[in-house]
């Protein structure tokens, strides 16, 4: 048996009235625990599959992660909340027995007429390797789930090489088994190493994703290249145990084509 790609690891069995069953492939964990960008993913596809019409494309999607899921099933339950004109809101929960997992909000939207201003440039880089290979820090704690997953560094120091910063890296991600580029796989991508904070960190501190929001700024089912992505990693401040992650992810042509923000504790 092979190895499950990304779309069999967020594959869903529907139930009915919204509801979906799902689970983590084993070798999607991240040290026996679900990781939250996969997560974040399976309830993002739950609210998708909800949106009746798709010209509403993804524009928001926050999620809270309340506790990683055990193994075996759980559900994915997704609502409507309106339907308008330009717009679909629809809310979600993940759910194990009778305990939530996480919850999530999701907003769907034709496009608008409006002025357009483009102060996102993307970081000039070299291009991504031909061998796609990992050329990157990867924890062991994100084992066997980083398998899955091709990170090459580009820009910004090294983990536990700059006590006095920048918090700020910049690389290629994306998938080992190429897939094109969508929303679901942009929640995960956003949520994969590369940390920012890394760099100022003298020995790896384990941390866990209270929210996470994600801004999709592009037409995700355009002409958007297949390949990995170019994704910038940001962090601004470190302070009571808790820290900010700001990450920015291009398509090879220069496209912006989402932001994320998320707010994380520090466990260790």
């Amino acid at each position: 048996m092979g190895t499950a790609s990304f779309d069999e690891a967020i594959a869903h069995t529907p139930l009915g009235d919204g509801r979906f069953r799902t689970s983590t492939p084993s070798e999607w964990l991240a040290t026996s625990r679900s990781p939250g960008g996969l997560v974040g993913a399976q309830l993002f596809t739950g609210l998708q599959a909800l949106v009746p019409d798709r010209n509403f494309r993804p524009r928001s999607f926050t999620s809270h992660l309340l506790r990683a899921p055990k193994d075996g099933h759980y559900e994915v339950h997704a609502e409507v909340l309106r339907v308008g004109r330009t717009l679909v809101s629809l809310s979600g929960r993940v759910i194990q027995g009778e305990k939530l997992i996480a919850t999530g909000l999701g907003s769907f939207g034709t496009d608008r007429l409006g002025p357009e201003f483009d102060e996102m440039p993307m970081p000039v880089v070299e291009p991504p390797s031909a061998d796609n290979e990992t050329e990157a820090y990867v924890p062991d704690f994100a084992l066997p789930f980083s398998k899955n997953i091709l990170l090459q560094d580009r820009l910004g120091p090294a983990p536990f090489t700059a006590p006095d910063g920048p918090m700020e890296r910049v690389g290629w991600a994306g998938f080992v088994q190429p897939r094109p580029v969508d929303a679901a796989g942009l929640v995960l991508i956003s949520d994969v190493g590369m940390m920012g904070w890394w760099v100022r960190l003298d020995r790896m501190h384990t941390t866990a994703t209270l929210d996470q929001t994600m801004h999709f700024r592009a037409d995700l089912d355009g002409d958007v290249p297949s390949g990995m992505v170019l994704m910038r990693s940001r962090t601004g401040l470190v302070r009571g145990g808790y820290l900010d992650w700001d990450v920015d992810i291009w398509s090879q042509d220069g496209t912006l084509l989402c932001q994320s923000r998320q707010l994380l504790a520090v466990l260790d």
